[in-house]
């Protein structure tokens, strides 16, 4: 297809759009392009289930509604793409096969589905990973991800070149305000029946996410007196677990845990601000946005020193060795005892936090397509 005989300048996969995660990219992405005028000064065509782009009424749209990771996404996928000059992979589940002069941006978020092959996943998801992680590497023409950690993984695990390589950091949402902090615990409570101050875990139950260890440490914390406070768990488990990890499955309320699997959107910013803290124990994050989600509402933020974690919270938050209860008790009584150091880092992650606009991500990931079309 010669370049004139492409209709759209710039077409977006946005079928996970209502997921988490990769959902939560795509939702402040396109806010950020509504926001700077990209939709008025670039043609967009956004590719996925009617329902989903039907919001964005000026944008050019086509139905797209094959499964991802599926082989019926690989056979639409050149019929969905054609006419677009450039297609924009927001993960690595990449056309296999793609109009001839088509360039390709692909968002490759992380690594975890590789690097934790042996233990989290099945042979069959470590050998999909690895295969569309190497294509997606060779076959990109730019490859955008959101943190520093995950162009070295890429480099490192895939011998990616640096130089196809853009880091654009994500945003937070507006939404995400620090507002009535005390009414907003107060509303919280009543709302969820938990007993007096408590601290909050906000994100998907997998076992990367480490939250298992969390939760048997805070039943031994709460057994032993050392913490008064309640545990708010908030996210949705797997429908089934790999062998060693089944327990998690049986994570339910009790023992001054309370567990949520999804809550309203209004009610997680109230959660986030009427808490002492975020406790944030995950293995691995590519980004890490309910910490910076967490920040912006003026929560402090308790989390693992690994992966991209340091350079999302910088100093703004109570970083500790991964795995260490000591250090993370230590760190959960100190936010429970010490209203200075909540104070301190409330104020340090609202600085921090502004640091992170959408509107910025989207200015950034325009002048890599303008790079990758010219």
């Amino acid at each position: 297809m010669s370049a004139h005989r492409f209709r759209h300048q710039i077409g977006l996969d946005v079928r996970m759009l209502s997921c988490t995660g990769i959902g939560s990219y795509l939702a402040g992405l396109l806010g950020g392009f509504a926001a700077t005028g990209a939709f008025g000064a670039k043609d967009f065509c956004l590719c996925g289930p009617n329902a989903e782009t039907a919001v964005w009424r000026d944008v050019a749209k086509k139905s797209f509604t094959a499964p991802i990771y599926s082989l019926r996404e690989q056979i639409e996928y050149p019929s969905v793409a054609a006419g677009c000059r450039l297609w924009h992979s927001p993960h690595y589940n990449i056309p296999l096969v793609r109009p001839a002069g088509m360039k390709l941006v692909t968002t490759i978020h992380d690594l975890i589905h590789w690097i934790y092959r042996k233990q989290f996943f099945s042979p069959l998801q470590g050998f999909y990973a690895g295969q569309m992680l190497r294509r997606s590497v060779r076959d990109s023409d730019q490859i955008l991800t959101v943190s520093e950690q995950t162009r070295r993984d890429l480099v490192t695990h895939f011998r990616a070149d640096p130089e196809k390589i853009s880091v654009i950091p994500e945003g937070v949402g507006a939404r995400f305000t620090q507002g009535d902090r005390r009414g907003a615990g107060e509303r919280m409570k009543s709302r969820y029946a938990i007993p007096g101050d408590y601290f909050l875990y906000v994100g998907l139950l997998k076992p990367h996410k480490n939250v298992l260890w969390l939760f048997d440490l805070f039943k031994r914390l709460r057994g032993e007196g050392k913490i008064r406070s309640s545990l708010v768990l908030v996210g949705r488990k797997n429908e089934r677990y790999p062998a060693g990890y089944e327990r998690y499955s049986e994570i339910e309320s009790g023992h001054g845990i309370i567990y949520h699997s999804g809550v309203d959107s209004n009610d997680l910013v109230e959660l986030y601000r009427g808490a002492l803290a975020l406790v944030h124990p995950s293995l691995y994050e590519g980004f890490g946005l309910t910490l910076l989600e967490a920040m912006a509402c003026g929560t402090p933020v308790a989390a693992f020193r690994a992966a991209s974690i340091p350079e999302v919270c910088a100093d703004a938050a109570c970083l500790v060795s991964p795995g260490s209860e000591e250090e993370m008790t230590r760190a959960l009584e100190r936010l429970e005892n010490e209203p200075s150091l909540r104070e301190e880092l409330s104020r340090k992650g609202l600085l921090r936090a502004g640091q992170f606009r959408w509107e910025e991500t989207a200015a950034k990931t325009i002048r890599v397509y303008e790079k990758v079309l010219r």
